[in-house]
């Protein structure tokens, strides 16, 4: 199978993407798979040796990860799951950096940061929030300098898209009695007149919609008294920076658009370098821009 046919299917930054971490893979990892495998995989081998993220913290990924196996998290190069870890959890390490990378994000003085976590949901059941299997990516809990907590919840995409509706959960949207409904209004995120039934439309905006308003259901719990939701984003997927955050945007009120950061890869790599300054910071940190900036 050539290039060409591997490549036919993707949109135009999907193809740049999947060539980039072709020859990352080939080229810096030096790891060998079927040349006819469309999917840029790690051997099960290197999957379990944690190839797929910096070495650097490695061990620290490890051990948050609950060690390294041959599943798609650890395989699969072109998929975003597995950068969360890769970005967000050697931020652990420096608490100081952290604490002013994040302030200088969400606008708010942090005085410390108390965790960070991958695929997180809440400290409560699912069934107390949206009942649904809505998590962030990436979520930073805080302490700020007025002594309340503060969260941040993180999306993370590369190549990603939309998704399609399923057919229960259409149902919940729907319904004028459901957890969706009554968050949605209680949030005053959205325009006076705004119709909910706008998510079983469009399949861009669904998930930005519900990771937004997870962040305050948490809120309406008490949990947290500030709740901050970032996109993060490669700067060349225009899905996202041309079509789907533009449409959301324009669907919130002062208090939603606050509450909401569109933030590219790029901007958050040069923030990043601003603060996290050690000879192993600035390693991990070209190490990032190196492994998933997709040059134009």
């Amino acid at each position: 199978m050539n290039k060409s046919q591997i490549y036919k299917p993707d949109d135009a930054f999907k193809r740049k993407a999947r060539a980039h971490q072709f020859a990352f893979r080939d080229d810096v990892l030096n790891v060998c798979c079927d040349e006819r495998n469309p999917q840029v995989v790690l051997s099960a081998e290197a999957a379990k040796q944690g190839l797929m993220f910096f070495d650097g913290y490695r061990d620290l990924i490890s051990k948050r990860a609950g060690g390294f196996k041959g599943t798609a998290l650890f395989a699969n190069m072109l998929r975003s799951e597995h950068i969360p870890y890769n970005i967000f959890m050697p931020m652990e390490t420096d608490q100081c950096a952290s604490i002013k990378l994040f302030s200088n994000i969400i606008g708010i003085d942090i005085d410390q940061i108390l965790d960070i976590k991958i695929e997180f949901a809440g400290n409560r059941s699912r069934e107390e929030y949206l009942n649904d299997g809505t998590s962030f990516d990436a979520y930073i809990s805080y302490i700020a300098t007025d002594g309340n907590i503060g969260g941040i919840g993180v999306e993370v995409k590369y190549t990603e898209q939309g998704y399609r509706l399923g057919s229960k959960e259409k149902s919940d949207i729907l319904d004028p009695n459901g957890r969706y409904f009554n968050i949605t209004k209680a949030s005053g995120y959205f325009y006076s007149g705004f119709n909910i039934e706008c998510f079983i439309r469009d399949n861009d905006l669904r998930q930005i919609w519900r990771n937004h308003i997870l962040g305050y259901a948490m809120i309406n719990k008490n949990d947290i008294m500030y709740f901050h939701h970032i996109h993060l984003y490669p700067e060349g997927n225009v899905h996202f920076r041309d079509k789907a955050l533009p449409a959301y945007r324009r669907l919130l009120t002062d208090k939603g658009s606050s509450s909401f950061i569109e933030l590219t890869y790029e901007k958050l790599l040069g923030d990043m370098s601003l603060y996290f300054v050690s000879d192993l910071q600035k390693c991990w940190i070209d190490y990032l821009r190196n492994r998933y900036l997709v040059k134009e």
